[in-house]
């Protein structure tokens, strides 16, 4: 088949991301989209990327452009049917003029209609082919009424086998298999293996995600008040990512730091709690400082790449063991561990287990590294299938597109 269809498109495609956010906003799909894009103009595609962050960044590659447009920026846009239209006149005339036909959305069933719906208007009029990757769900009456447009699209894909599950019995979408997002692993495999500690050294339990209720920070605080108190040969100290950058879909970060801050406070360990923050272009030095990484999402969490990337940075990862994250996990105490969400008890007896035993934190962290080296690594393993399904869709709808 990829010998078929590489005869039929050429090898140099033309490939429009659209997503709401993109670098400096940090997110697991900002994140991916940086990567993707980037690896997709060093083997010689040009990748045009939509969105709706002011001033967002652009890789430093030649083969990508990124441009902004009001009605992807959530902080402005209104769904109305004057947005749709002014959507639909820009894409049009930047997609014309870069003679792009493949446009590949990022969690467009989520806020607003209108980026899908002046999409699926232009379809025909340009030959478009409309891909669609859904990176969460959200199940109330609303969120799925405004994915409908999104359900008009050529080719669906779910970043797990739990969201492609998800989207199949809430939104009535026939995803693709599960086509995993992975992480560009260079920076992270250059990070070195955990070293033993010294005694009564102080050590990072390091939480690598947006700071909102939902990816466990409250948790987080409370197993490190119940580690603290064992009698372990080092100091461990929580880390928080303070993330004013990200996107905030519901309002959740509006207090919450304090909150955070305050819980700590009444446990008595707020000196023991950190705040930091990181970039797109920062997380490998987390992962370098940190002993233990930590993703207790409250939620069934899509896929999880913070957790992957810390495996690749060769970390123990304690994750939660709903949805997606175990996923990426793998085997239970093999390559990193899953605990039971909200379980505060099962979460700081896992840390523990590995704080004071050097030899476990290195044996899962090296296995996990080298389960993502095997399975998702974005550049060897997840962007040939990408790129076959790219041209899979566009030799399919040659069929019943005319090229305009």
């Amino acid at each position: 088949m990829g010998q078929a269809s590489s005869s039929r498109t050429p090898k140099r495609l033309g490939v429009a991301f659209v997503h709401w956010a993109f670098p400096p906003t940090v997110g697991g799909v900002e994140s991916y989209l940086w990567n993707c894009s980037r690896l997709l103009a060093g083997l010689g595609h040009r990748v045009t990327v939509f969105t709706g962050t002011p001033g967002a960044r652009k890789p430093p590659v030649d083969g990508v452009e990124v441009l902004y447009h009001p009605g992807l920026d959530l902080s402005r846009a209104t769904g109305g049917r004057e947005e749709r239209e002014s959507l639909r006149d820009w894409f049009r005339a930047e997609l014309t003029t870069r003679h792009v036909r493949l446009v590949h959305g990022h969690n467009l069933h989520h806020f607003s209609a209108a980026p899908a719906e002046a999409l699926l208007d232009l379809r025909d009029a340009l030959g478009l082919v409309l891909l669609h990757t859904y990176h969460s769900i959200w199940k109330k009456p609303e969120s799925v009424a405004l994915a409908e447009a999104c359900g008009g699209f050529d080719a669906h894909f779910a970043v797990s086998e739990f969201l492609g599950d998800a989207c199949r019995k809430v939104l009535g979408v026939d995803c693709a298999k599960p086509m995993y997002l992975g992480i560009d692993t260079k920076p992270y495999l250059r990070v070195p293996e955990l070293s033993e500690p010294k005694e009564g050294e102080a050590v990072a339990i390091l939480l690598p995600a947006r700071l909102i209720p939902d990816k466990g920070a409250e948790l987080a605080v409370k197993a490190l008040a119940k580690v603290i108190e064992e009698d372990l040969p080092v100091r461990p100290y929580l880390v928080l990512m303070d993330t004013p950058d990200s996107v905030d879909f519901h309002g959740e970060k509006v207090g919450f730091r304090a909150s955070v801050r305050m819980l700590a406070k009444n446990l008595e360990i707020l000196d023991r709690v950190r705040f930091e923050r990181a970039g797109v272009d920062g997380m490998t030095d987390m992962y370098r400082g940190a002993r233990v990484v930590i993703c207790p999402s409250t939620f069934a969490e899509p896929m999880g790449l913070a957790a992957l990337e810390a495996m690749c940075a060769a970390r123990p990862v304690i994750a939660t063991r709903r949805g997606g994250l175990a996923e990426g996990i793998g085997a239970d105490g093999v390559s990193g561990f899953l605990v039971d969400p909200k379980d505060v008890n099962d979460l700081a007896r896992r840390i523990t287990e590995l704080l004071r035993s050097p030899e476990l934190a290195r044996s899962v962290g090296n296995a996990a590294r080298k389960r993502v080296q095997k399975e998702f690594d974005l550049e060897a393993r997840c962007l040939p299938p990408l790129v076959e399904a790219y041209e899979k869709a566009l030799w399919q709808a040659a069929a019943r597109i005319p090229h305009p």
